[in-house]
């Protein structure tokens, strides 16, 4: 894989991640009664979810490269995204900042994690599973400055391949 290709896909990644926290937590303020639905991210989580970028591929083609199912798959994913939450929630309160604090949600873990993300990061996990073939589709193109016809042609070629490796699973 090419640097401009693995940039990219971390860039990709990080943008993903700040769009879909401050949609999440847009909606989220619905359930206290703001309909404004104004959201927020910081930015510092950015280089979080672009090592998204870096290990999702891996992990996922790993997973199913051993004939792993939906179901654990889904688990495993919730339970990755729960300890790099962990470790990233400690080690930005080590350098002194609160990105996210669960201290007063229920089933929290030092304000790290909460369980009740629990169904979230489980859905989240096999959207990503999904969706870092795009991005890398995306990437590749960009990185060779292809034209969309040619994406298009690539995403065909990378659905045709993955058609290929699971009936052979």
């Amino acid at each position: 894989m090419n640097w401009k290709r693995v940039a990219l896909r971390v860039l990709f990644f990080a943008l993903l991640g700040l769009l879909i926290e401050v949609f999440f937590t847009g909606v989220g303020r619905i359930f206290k009664g703001d309909w404004d639905m104004e959201g927020n991210a910081s930015p510092w989580m950015m280089p979080v979810y672009g090592l998204l970028g870096l290990f999702v591929a891996p992990v996922s083609d790993a997973l199913k490269r051993h004939r792993i199912s939906l179901i654990p798959r889904a688990l495993l994913y919730m339970m990755l995204i729960f300890v790099v939450e962990y470790l990233f929630g400690a080690l930005f309160e080590l350098v002194g900042l609160e990105i996210w604090n669960y201290s007063r949600r229920p089933l929290n873990l030092h304000g790290y994690i909460t369980l009740t993300y629990a169904p979230f990061w489980f859905f989240l996990g096999l959207w990503l599973e999904y969706l870092h073939r795009r991005i890398d589709t995306c990437a590749v193109a960009l990185s060779r400055g292809l034209d969309p016809e040619t994406l298009l042609a690539i995403e065909q070629s990378i659905t045709k391949q993955e058609g290929g490796r699971q009936s052979k699973a």
